[in-house]
C-alpha cells in the first residue's frame, strides 16, 4: 500500500482520492485552515485528514497537487520546507494548469528538499475519471508514479522532460476555452439584432458537435471563470516562451474576463439557454455600454 497526500481536495482531488481508496491505497491531507465542509467532503472521498503538513510530508510518499495555479508556486515551497524540516523524501506531482516554465520554476524550489517534481495534467474533468479523464505525465521519475498508480487511473507517459505534460494541458484547455469565447463573442453579437436563437439553430445544424461541446462546458463557466483566466494567462505565458503567436490566446482570455466581471451567481443547475441569455441581459461583450445586471 502506498501512501498518497492530495493538495488539496477539491473536485479533481476527491475523485482522485475515491478511484486511489478504492485500489486500496491510504490517502491523506492537510487539515490546516480547512473549512469544516471540505474536511468532511474530504473524509466521505476516504481520505485520512492529519492535523498539519508536517504530518503529510512525514507519511506521504507521493504528494499529488491540485490546487489553483495561483497558489501552486506557494504550495510548493510550502511543501519544501516541510520535507527539509522533516528529512522527507517525497514524489511530487504538480498537476495544476501551468506553464512549463512555471513547472520548471516548481522543479527549482523543490531541488534540494527531498522532493522530485513530476509534471502531471489530468486531461478531462473529474466527472469522467472513470470514463476518459487521463493523468498525463513527464519527468525523469513519471514511469515510478505511473507505477504506484497501478490501476487506480488511467497514467499516459509522456517522456521524461518537464514540462511537456503542461504543454499539453495547456493546448487542450486554450482550445476548449477558445471554442467557448468564439462561441460567446458571436452570440452576443448576434443577441444584439435579436438573432440569437436563429444563430444557435444554424449552429447546431451544421457545427453539433462543436456546439455540444460549448454547451456541456459554459454552465462551470459561473463558478471557475476567474480561474480559468488565470489559465489562459498560462496559455499565453508558455505560447510567447516558445515564439508562438498568442493572438487567439489573448483574445480569448480577455473574453473570458469579461465573463468573470459580470457577477454572474454561483450556483448548482445552470443550463447553457438559460446562462448565454443572463449573459446577454448583463450585457456580455459591450464595454462601456453594458447595462448593470
Amino acid at each position: 500500500m502506498t501512501t498518497f497526500a492530495i493538495l488539496s481536495p477539491g473536485d479533481m482531488g476527491a475523485a482522485v482520492a475515491r478511484r486511489l481508496s478504492a485500489a486500496g491505497e491510504r490517502v491523506v491531507t492537510s487539515g490546516h485552515g480547512r473549512s469544516s465542509r471540505t474536511l468532511e467532503a474530504a473524509a466521505a472521498a476516504g481520505i485520512q485528514v492529519v492535523p498539519a503538513l508536517s504530518d503529510v510530508v512525514r507519511e506521504a510518499e507521493v504528494v499529488l497537487c491540485l490546487v489553483p495555479q495561483e497558489a501552486a508556486l506557494d504550495v510548493a515551497r510550502e511543501v519544501a520546507s516541510a520535507s527539509r524540516a522533516e528529512g522527507a523524501r517525497l514524489l511530487y506531482v504538480d498537476a495544476n494548469s501551468l506553464s512549463p516554465a512555471t513547472m520548471r520554476e516548481i522543479v527549482g524550489v523543490l531541488e534540494g528538499s527531498g522532493c522530485d517534481c513530476v509534471d502531471g495534467a489530468f486531461i478531462g474533468n473529474a466527472a469522467s475519471l472513470d470514463e476518459k479523464t487521463a493523468l498525463y505525465l513527464s519527468g525523469p521519475r513519471a514511469g515510478e508514479v505511473a507505477g504506484v498508480l497501478g490501476d487506480a487511473l488511467a497514467v499516459r507517459l509522456l517522456g521524461d522532460e518537464v514540462g511537456v505534460a503542461s504543454a499539453l494541458k495547456l493546448s487542450v484547455y486554450g482550445f476548449n476555452k477558445g471554442l467557448v469565447a468564439l462561441f460567446l463573442e458571436m452570440t452576443a453579437a448576434a443577441d444584439r439584432l435579436g438573432l440569437r436563437q436563429e444563430l444557435t439553430d444554424c449552429l447546431r445544424s451544421f457545427y453539433p458537435g462543436s456546439v455540444a461541446t460549448v454547451e456541456r462546458l459554459l454552465p462551470t463557466y459561473p463558478r471557475h471563470a476567474r480561474r480559468r483566466v488565470s489559465e489562459m494567462s498560462e496559455v499565453v505565458e508558455w505560447l510567447d516562451e516558445i515564439g508562438q503567436s498568442a493572438d487567439m490566446a489573448a483574445a480569448t482570455r480577455a473574453v473570458i474576463g469579461q465573463v468573470a466581471s459580470l457577477g454572474l451567481p454561483d450556483r448548482d443547475g445552470w443550463d447553457a439557454e438559460s446562462l448565454v441569455a443572463d449573459m446577454c441581459r448583463r450585457g456580455l461583450l459591450r464595454g462601456g455600454d453594458a447595462p448593470a445586471p
